[in-house]
């Protein structure tokens, strides 16, 4: 089930993000008080609960905790939009307490990578809501100033500048496509497959991207989804950052990423739609602000991606 687009009301100055945790548990407290230090540094005022959240282990809090946390705050007229604490694992868990309704009434803008793209696929699907693939609150300390940039003016509704890469890399050279732009980390991606959450692939343009994955890991999971049949009527397949770690070097993360590229060319030999890699999004610095969702355009011509 997809509706027509659900566009959430755009932040101006001193609008108020609130900072939800619908998966992982803070892990790291100096980087989340540098986040919120650079979302007031753009002008936003900040909101989260004074003793942070209370989980232990790898969830933030209960399920029932966590999706009250999201229905509550999403209901209050003072919170304007919303930014993730940190992704790591948990929306699978708390989704189906979500109140759809609430959404579809009053559309907010949700921020988020990783697992949350777990939860901002199911909310397109369900009620058309477009958010914003880009930082959560713990990596926004390790962002280029590009990225925040970025960021910014996602969030103030300057989503529609056409992206150029420097450094893209044409796996395949198909003609311009157009799509509604989902996807996100494979990892949380495959977990869907086989469940009530999974998405309809078809005539969209797909991202992908993931960290800390062995070679023989990713090569499995994009196996699984070619094998499911997701890879065979997108529009356009777009990879992100791939790396096994920040401490890799730039040739071991080059040839990592070859690996990567190298099994989804086999996988889409066949294909006829366009595949880019190296885009600038995902677990790296240069995590570019992309909104899932919108209607996109993979320009052949300009090595671009537009937004119509």
């Amino acid at each position: 089930m997809i509706n027509a687009p659900l566009y959430p009301v755009p932040l101006k100055k001193d609008d108020t993000l609130a900072v939800i945790a619908p998966a992982g548990q803070l892990r790291d407290i100096p980087d989340f008080a540098k986040g919120i230090a650079i979302l007031k540094d753009m002008g936003f005022q900040v909101k989260f609960p004074r003793n942070l959240w209370p989980g232990a282990d790898y969830l933030a809090d209960s399920d029932e905790n966590r999706a009250l946390e999201f229905n509550k705050l999403f209901s209050d007229p003072e919170i304007n939009g919303f930014i993730m604490m940190r992704g790591g694992y948990g929306c699978l868990r708390m989704i189906d307490r979500i109140d759809l309704k609430q959404i579809v009434r009053s559309p907010k803008i949700i921020v988020g990578y990783s697992d949350i793209t777990i939860l901002q696929n199911y909310l397109y699907e369900q009620t058309g809501l477009v958010s914003l693939h880009g930082p959560v609150v713990t990596s926004l300390s390790y962002g280029t100033n590009s990225s925040l940039e970025s960021l910014y003016h996602c969030l103030t509704g300057k989503w529609h500048t056409a992206i150029t890469p420097q450094k893209i890399e044409i796996l395949h050279d198909g003609p311009s496509s157009s799509g509604q732009l989902v996807g996100g980390n494979l990892a949380s991606l495959v977990t869907l497959l086989g469940t009530p959450y999974d998405f309809n692939w078809d005539k969209k343009i797909v991202l992908l991207e993931d960290i800390d994955e062995a070679p023989y890991r990713i090569d499995r999971m994009l196996t699984q989804l070619f094998l499911a049949g997701k890879l065979e009527n997108i529009s356009g397949l777009i990879l992100g950052d791939f790396s096994v770690s920040s401490y890799q070097d730039d040739i071991e993360k080059l040839r990592y990423r070859e690996q990567v590229w190298s099994r989804v060319v086999e996988l889409c030999h066949h294909a006829t739609y366009p595949i880019w890699a190296n885009f600038p999004f995902g677990h790296c610095p240069e995590n570019i602000t992309l909104p899932l969702g919108a209607m996109a355009k993979m320009d052949r011509e300009k090595t671009s991606l537009l937004f119509i």
